[in-house]
């Protein structure tokens, strides 16, 4: 059932997906995703699955964009199979909350974005703890 209502929920990101995304960095290494609009010009979503050297899960974020800037702040959740891409080493954990805090790049491509994100991090599972990421994508859409 639940593998049902995760296929469910992904096809439905799919479908009201504005942009896809790749990125590089925090919390898995390699993750794919898409980003949709929740409320226009305001609040986006995202969804993303990724893999790495120690570690594949996924999770979800959502973005408030400030306006009439590039920068956007975030909130989500993730879990994964092992430990996720922060610092320091010692303290990462498999699932947690985070914050994002991101900026778009200025670069004249119609249609590709490109952004950079800090992520502060509170890990969950197994034990509790608090880390940082950094990420850096590309995103097409419009």
């Amino acid at each position: 059932m639940r593998r049902l209502l995760a296929a469910l929920l992904l096809v439905l990101a799919f479908g009201v997906a504005q942009r896809a995304e790749v990125s590089v960095g925090s919390p898995f290494g390699l993750q794919g995703g898409v980003r949709f609009p929740l409320v226009p010009l305001l609040l986006d979503g995202r969804a993303y699955g990724g893999v790495g050297l120690e570690a594949m899960g996924g999770g979800v974020d959502l973005l408030l964009k400030l306006p009439l800037t590039d920068l956007y702040l975030g909130l989500g959740g993730f879990y994964g199979t092992g430990p996720a891409l922060t610092f320091p080493q010692e303290g990462r954990g498999q699932g947690g909350v985070r914050m994002v805090l991101g900026t778009w790049l200025n670069l004249p491509l119609p249609l590709l974005g490109v952004y950079l994100e800090a992520q502060p991090v509170y890990y969950l599972t197994p034990v509790q703890s608090f880390g940082v990421g950094l990420a850096v994508g590309v995103s097409v859409g419009l």
